[in-house]
């Protein structure tokens, strides 16, 4: 893969982010009396198309996805590289295998919980759940399987399905990433890989979970040592934040530490990481040549859809403008 096989590419991506929401949009959509007014807003936007149906129904979750679809549809066929693609779509393949091995091991249907997103077909992955075998499907996805299986019938925990999926979830990307063979695109995910961590770490410390819970959900694929997040699980989150403020992601700590307890939020770190990796696609996208505008699109694109549905979700249950700010992610289209 040549960093000069995305020119055509990238200057398509140029014209997709033209047409992604601006701040001034966000802002009026905010500053609109209700959900109504809210969703006219977008009336000049790509979601034009279904606003006055979305009015009657306010069924904006499958506007949402079907948008998300198109677009990912889109990318894997204009991709040199549709790994890159799946880099991103890789995290809807395991909330379908999510749902299709609950649905298996418990024998109740959760099929509207599916989402039609993903480089593997629906069908390719509830036949690998029901045979443990695909032709198909990457050898990740039948380990994961097994695993999931396996921990079932010992001990019948339904809860595991997540836990082990989302380790896996990671294993898995992080694999993809390295056989890509790009540095940056390696660093972008070990980043994200990172950060989750550090989520999951500040959430497990409030709840005071043990470190063999967070030896079963913490990923090994970051650059943080596992060992050294689980023994910072024993501290409380005032000490762990003056750990973790010592490291790496010095200033994403610092900004998600609660001024007057002193203790790492897990609400704020969540802000401050999806930030974080907000403004490392930022510079992303100014790259001429290479992969990195592709991939940063698609985050933007993400966050977008993030964004809209707090907005929306807030204006249709009349949430204050500050409560729905206070939650919505940095905007790549200004």
């Amino acid at each position: 893969m040549k960093s000069t096989d995305f020119a055509g590419t990238n200057a398509r991506i140029r014209v997709f982010e033209s047409n992604l929401l601006k701040n001034d949009q966000f802002e009026r959509m905010l500053q609109s009396p209700n959900f109504e007014e809210a969703l006219s807003v977008l009336k000049d936007t790509p979601y034009r198309n279904d606003i006055e149906e979305l009015k009657k129904t306010k069924n904006y979750d499958v506007l949402l996805v079907n948008e998300l679809k198109r677009m990912y549809e889109e990318l894997f066929t204009i991709s040199p590289e549709p790994a890159l693609i799946e880099l991103f779509s890789l995290r809807y393949s395991y909330h379908n295998l999510k749902v299709m091995l609950k649905e298996n091991l418990t024998q109740n249907d959760f099929s509207d919980m599916l989402i039609p997103i993903g480089k593997e077909s629906l069908l390719s992955l509830k036949q690998a759940v029901e045979t443990e075998k695909s032709d198909e499907l990457n050898q990740e996805y039948l380990n994961s399987i097994k695993e999931v299986k396996t921990d079932y019938e010992e001990y019948h925990n339904v809860q595991s399905i997540d836990i082990i999926l989302d380790r896996r979830y990671f294993t898995h990307l992080k694999h993809l990433a390295e056989s890509i063979g790009n540095p940056k695109v390696l660093d972008l995910i070990t980043t994200l890989v990172d950060l989750n961590n550090l989520s999951t770490l500040s959430r497990a410390i409030k709840q005071e979970r043990s470190q063999n819970f967070l030896t079963t959900i913490l990923s090994s694929s970051g650059s943080i040592s596992k060992k050294e997040l689980i023994e910072l699980g024993t501290e409380n989150l005032v000490d762990a934040g003056k750990k973790l403020a010592d490291g790496k992601y010095r200033e994403i700590i610092l900004n998600s530490i609660d001024p007057e307890t002193q203790e790492l939020s897990p609400v704020k770190l969540d802000l401050q990481t999806d930030n974080a990796y907000m403004e490392k696609m930022k510079d992303a996208k100014l790259e001429v040549f290479g992969p990195m505008p592709l991939l940063a699109y698609i985050y933007a694109k993400e966050n977008e859809v993030k964004n809209l549905r707090l907005v929306l979700v807030g204006k249709e249950n009349s949430l204050p403008i500050k409560e729905i700010r206070e939650r919505m992610r940095i905007i790549y289209g200004l």
